[in-house]
C-alpha cells in the first residue's frame, strides 16, 4: 500500500507546473528562489513525517471522521468546507490553465470553453467513482506517464540550447531571503501527502509508512529541474517573459528522429494526463468533504454505485468552475494562483500540526484507559 501513498505525493509533485509554480519562482530567481528551493525539502520532510505519523494513529479514517472524534459537528463542517474550497480552487486553476495551454499552443482556433467543458466532464465522471477506483486510476496514469516524464527531462537537460552559465549565475544568489509567495511556491511540490485526508480511509489498520525520506528527496530533484532547466534554455532575462513557462520550454525542443518533431506534443500529452488525474483526485476529495456535511453520511470507500448526492454536488462544482473560467483572464489566474499558494501553505501547515497534536491526544487517552 505504500506505493499508493507515493502516487498521491508525486501527482502533486508533477502537477506543480499547472499552478504556475515555475513562473513565481523564476520571477524571484535573483530574490530568494534558490534559498526557498534549498529550504523547502527540509520543511516539507518535517511536515510529511508529522502528518503521516498523525494519520497512522487513525487507521481507515479521513479528516471528517478524525475531527468528529474531538469537536462538535458545526466546527467540523466549517473545517471540511474550508478544505473543500481550497482543493476545489486548485483544481479549478489547473483545468483552466490547461484549457488555455491547449488553445494557445496546440489549437489556436479552437473554442477554449468547449475544450474545458470536455475536460471537466471527463474529470467529473472519474471523481464520482469510489475512493478505491480513484486510487487505481491514479496508479495507472502515473505508471504510464513516468517514462515520458523522464524522457522530457532527459531531452531538456541534454539539448544544445542549455546554458549552464545561466544556471550558475542564478544559483549564486542562494543567500537572498525569499518572500512568502516564493517560499509557498517552492513548498507546494512537497504537500502531496495532504491527499491522505481522504485516502487514509483505504489504508489497512496495520499500515506503516515506509521510505518517507525518499519522498522529499525525489520532489526536491523535480523542483530543481523545474526551476533551473527553463533558465538554462531561455536565459536569465528572457525566462520571465513566459507565463506558462514549461510549455514554452517544451516548444523550443526538437527531436531529430521519429515521426514527432516537436517535444511540445509529448509534453502536452503528459500534461493532459497529469492535469486530468490531479483534477479527478482533487474533485474526489472535495466531493467526500462535502458529502461529510450531510447528516448520517455513510462512508463507503468501495461503493458499487455513486449516490445521487455525489452527482448533485459534482454538478455544482462544474458550474462554479465554469463560471470562474468566464469571469477571469490570464492575469487574474496568475494573481489567484499566488494568493492560493500562500493560503494553501499556511492552511496545510496548520492542519498538519493539528492532526499531529490530535494523534498525541488519542495515544494519551488510550494510555489512561490502559492504566485504569
Amino acid at each position: 500500500m505504500n506505493r499508493y501513498v507515493s502516487y498521491h505525493y508525486f501527482i502533486n509533485t508533477f502537477s506543480n507546473i499547472m499552478l504556475l509554480v515555475p513562473y513565481h519562482l523564476t520571477v524571484a530567481r535573483f530574490d530568494g528562489a534558490v534559498l526557498a528551493i534549498l529550504l523547502s525539502p527540509v520543511i516539507g520532510g518535517i511536515l510529511l513525517y508529522m502528518f503521516t505519523s498523525g494519520m497512522q494513529v487513525f487507521p481507515e479514517k479521513g479528516f471528517p471522521e478524525i475531527f468528529s472524534l474531538f469537536y462538535p459537528k458545526w466546527l467540523v463542517r466549517i473545517l471540511m468546507t474550508f478544505k473543500a474550497l481550497m482543493i476545489g480552487t486548485s483544481t479549478a486553476i489547473v483545468v483552466t490553465s490547461y484549457a488555455v495551454i491547449i488553445t494557445r499552443f496546440l489549437n489556436p482556433e479552437g473554442n477554449q470553453y468547449a475544450i474545458m467543458a470536455v475536460l471537466m466532464l471527463v474529470c467529473a465522471f472519474g471523481a464520482t467513482r469510489s475512493t478505491v477506483t480513484v486510487n487505481f486510476i491514479l496508479e495507472i496514469i502515473l505508471i504510464l506517464n513516468i517514462p515520458l516524464i523522464g524522457f522530457i527531462i532527459y531531452k531538456s537537460i541534454h539539448t544544445p540550447l542549455m546554458s549552464w552559465d545561466a544556471i550558475i549565475i542564478v544559483a549564486k544568489h542562494f543567500y537572498q531571503l525569499p518572500s512568502l509567495l516564493v517560499f509557498a511556491s517552492a513548498m507546494f511540490i512537497f504537500t502531496g501527502f495532504m491527499n491522505l485526508a481522504i485516502f487514509n480511509r483505504v489504508l489497512p489498520p496495520n499500515f506503516r509508512f515506509k521510505h518517507r525520506w525518499a519522498f522529499p528527496l525525489v520532489a526536491f530533484l523535480v523542483l530543481v529541474v523545474t526551476f533551473f532547466v527553463p533558465i538554462g534554455i531561455h536565459g536569465t532575462e528572457a525566462v520571465v517573459h513566459y507565463v506558462f513557462l514549461w510549455s514554452a520550454t517544451a516548444d523550443s525542443l526538437k527531436m531529430m528522429y521519429g515521426f514527432i518533431e516537436r517535444m511540445l506534443l509529448i509534453f502536452l500529452l503528459v500534461i493532459i494526463n497529469l492535469s486530468l488525474t490531479y483534477t479527478v483526485v482533487g474533485w474526489h476529495i472535495v466531493l467526500e468533504f462535502f458529502k461529510s456535511l450531510f447528516p448520517n453520511n455513510k462512508v463507503d470507500s468501495d461503493e458499487a454505485k455513486p449516490p445521487l448526492k455525489s452527482y448533485v454536488i459534482m454538478a455544482g462544482m462544474l458550474a462554479a468552475t465554469f463560471l470562474l473560467m468566464f469571469s477571469i483572464n490570464e492575469l487574474t489566474v496568475v494573481f489567484l494562483g499566488a494568493v492560493f499558494l500562500i493560503i494553501r501553505m499556511c492552511s496545510e501547515v496548520t492542519f498538519t500540526i493539528w492532526v499531529y497534536v490530535l494523534s498525541k491526544k488519542k495515544v494519551r487517552r488510550y494510555e489512561k484507559k490502559a492504566n485504569a
